[in-house]
């Protein structure tokens, strides 16, 4: 009988995936210098698409997979069906990246299909990991089926967009922006943080009741504001913006908690991704303000949209990414050899490196909304800082995680 070939470990799965995905933030983060020193017209959308769809994107749907198979105790999906989604998912962000500005309306075509091909088996993957398992643990793939649904209809949202397709009746892109920014990487990060925080700070969550009102309040939210800007409807709006500030402070009771029975210091990931959830919170706040008292119907404008920008951007996704980065690079590395320790919390460097980001985050945010330019230019600097530093400890994890390849899928 032929043996049959070992798949990959659940190291291998997440590795591959980070892989992809770093390559496409170095890549974005080529095009945003280009850009800003050139003025490059397309240099700003393709700078967001490389981090967001090539980049981010990837690091969910490996850590998306990586999570469920270790909280569902079964093995990875098979190498052929991970091969396809890294196919898949590089070739469209490719595809689109190209299609889009040159204006070839086929590539981007292709691209976005390529790119729903990947979703479809990335959700086939988590419906096997499902059905593997031996155990019952719901909440371990209906916060990462749930973001899948939202990214494929904003990914439909997105080719209508790229087509010139008129849409009369409301805001398509900011029914589009909804369903990628809230929808897929919010639905994803508040979902797995309920389990992944708690093993940030070594602790269990302390609330586990409140992740079904979470996650209700979270996917309504995200529905009624992607309807409401789609359809044009102010109430839906509102009630979007006001039920998704509900479930991330429902989230960080459970984040709040955790931080409290930490039983030793904190290290700079988890103080990070602290930080970044603060940041989520106090962005709902200003959209659910900015859309009460103006143009509820509309996308965020003027100093609303500046402050969103910030806030949700560098603020949330890029704090929230950077931390989850440095924890699992390290875990990667410490997999690959056991005779290496885990980076050990360095209060003093954590809590300060970590501040000055939340504070610049803040003060960038008020100094772009309320037209500061003192605020806004010194608030720049430090962020900037922080962030070439956060960067290169990132940079530094990933050689020593994915030195020697991807055994078993590359």
């Amino acid at each position: 009988m032929r043996p049959r070939a070992r798949g990959p470990r659940p190291s291998d799965l997440l590795a591959a995936f980070f892989l992809f995905g770093l390559i496409f933030l170095a890549a974005a983060a080529v095009v945003a210098i280009i850009h800003a020193a050139t003025g490059w017209a397309d240099g700003h959308w393709l700078a967001l698409h490389l981090a967001f769809v090539g980049g981010v994107s990837q690091l969910v749907l490996g850590a998306g997979q990586f999570f469920a198979a270790a909280f569902l105790a079964t093995t990875p999906p098979g190498p052929r069906l991970v091969r396809y989604e890294l196919i898949s998912w590089n070739a469209g962000a490719i595809l689109v990246a190209v299609g889009v500005p040159t204006g070839v309306d086929a590539l981007t075509i292709a691209g976005a299909a390529s790119l729903a091909s990947g979703l479809c088996a990335f959700i086939a993957a988590l419906r096997g990991l499902g059905r593997r398992s031996l155990q019952s643990a719901p909440w371990a793939l209906r916060w990462y089926e749930a973001c899948a649904v939202f990214l494929g209809i904003g990914v439909l949202a997105g080719v209508l967009l790229a087509a010139g397709v008129t849409w009369s009746t409301g805001s398509l892109l900011g029914a589009h922006m909804a369903l990628n920014l809230a929808g897929w990487f919010g639905t994803a990060i508040v979902g797995t943080l309920h389990t992944f925080f708690p093993s940030l700070t070594q602790t269990r969550l302390a609330f586990a009741r409140l992740q079904l009102p979470t996650f209700a309040a979270w996917t309504s939210g995200t529905a009624a504001l992607a309807a409401g800007y789609a359809l044009a409807v102010g109430p839906l709006v509102i009630a979007g913006w006001a039920v998704l500030g509900l479930a991330a402070g429902l989230l960080c009771v459970n984040l709040g908690a955790s931080l409290r029975a930490a039983p030793v210091a904190l290290a700079l990931p988890a103080r990070l991704v602290a930080a970044a959830q603060a940041c989520l919170l106090v962005a709902l706040v200003v959209a659910l303000v900015g859309a009460i008292t103006g143009d509820a119907t509309g996308a965020p404008t003027g100093g609303t949209r500046a402050a969103l920008a910030i806030l949700l951007l560098p603020g949330w996704l890029g704090l929230t990414v950077s931390g989850s980065l440095l924890h699992l690079l390290a875990m990667l590395a410490r997999v690959r050899d056991f005779t290496r320790p885990l980076p050990p919390a360095r209060p003093a460097r954590d809590s300060l490196l970590a501040g000055i980001a939340t504070v610049a985050v803040l003060a960038l945010a008020a100094g772009r909304s309320g037209d500061v330019a003192a605020l806004e230019t010194a608030a720049l600097v430090a962020l900037l800082i922080v962030y070439a530093l956060l960067s290169a400890l990132v940079a530094r994890r990933a050689v020593q995680a994915l030195r020697g390849g991807v055994p078993g899928l590359l």
